[in-house]
């Protein structure tokens, strides 16, 4: 049996658009592209679900009918209204009786070349086209109004123990929100922590047994508790006794974890 390479199969554009077609349509991310003239010449399903539209019936009519159907604040639809926009925007839109919340980027495709005999060799040379990824942030928005609503820090500022909120959802875990009595454990300001991973309170100590268990607790996405060494910001250590815990969203899926941490006298771990 011969295998063919991947080098046989550049050249191939009908293989190129089979493959571009399959991730379109099974992309999360939905995806309008628009013509030099603002017709819609592509909407994938993705994007259809996220705008509550019939897309068969969106192909080769006016962005502005799409912009008259999706309910999206003014601000927005003047800019998508405005001549060659590009970069982001948060949208909220009502869709059914839901309140959904979407990031909107845009970016300009223009075809340069049309000599490299793949995707770009069937489009007229010089033509630009207007390509709008929208991605469905409603669980995130939720969860980001959450932590900073005034009862919800309230309820952490009051606590006599440091709490930690980390994003489960983004690369590396990084710190959202810390409560007054973290910045007094800790020595450093929220300022100095948001968007760090955790770890670092480590220092060089990153194989404490201690570790092992919450990394697992992690993993699992179930709770965890560990004593360990962490170190303040004028190089000092403490001993952290901690507690971690998932925070779930209404579809079960994890989004955050909550790490509640008490000074422990005993410096022994």
């Amino acid at each position: 049996m011969t295998v063919q390479t991947p080098t046989a199969l550049r050249p191939n554009v009908k293989f190129e658009h089979a493959v571009m077609s399959a991730w379109l349509d099974g992309s999360n991310v939905g995806l309008c592209v628009l013509d030099v003239t603002s017709m819609i010449v592509m909407l994938n399903p993705a994007a259809c679900g996220m705008l509550g539209v019939d897309g068969l019936s969106m192909l080769g009519q006016p962005f502005d009918n799409l912009l008259d159907v999706v309910k999206i604040q003014p601000d927005v639809v003047q800019w998508l209204r405005s001549s060659g926009f590009e970069g982001s925007r948060h949208a909220s839109m009502t869709r059914g009786d839901a309140e959904v919340d979407l990031l909107l980027n845009a970016s300009i495709l223009k075809n340069d070349d049309d000599s490299s005999g793949g995707l770009a060799g069937d489009m007229t040379s010089d033509v630009a086209y207007h390509v709008i990824a929208i991605t469905d942030v409603t669980e995130l928005i939720q969860a980001q109004r959450q932590i900073n609503s005034e009862s919800f820090r309230r309820q952490w500022q009051a606590l006599n123990a440091g709490v930690v909120i980390s994003d489960a959802r983004l690369p590396d875990m990084p710190i959202v929100y810390v409560n007054p009595m973290f910045e007094t454990m800790s020595g450093y300001s929220s300022a100095e922590i948001l968007g760090r991973n955790c770890r670092f309170l480590q220092g060089l100590e990153v194989n404490q047994p201690g570790l092992v268990a919450i990394r697992a607790a992690i993993a699992s996405q179930s709770n965890g508790y560990a004593k360990l060494r962490n170190y303040r910001k004028d190089g000092s250590m403490f001993v952290n006794e901690l507690f971690i815990s998932p925070v779930k969203d209404a579809a079960g899926v994890v989004t955050h974890f909550v790490g509640i941490q008490h000074l422990e006298t005993d410096a022994t771990v």
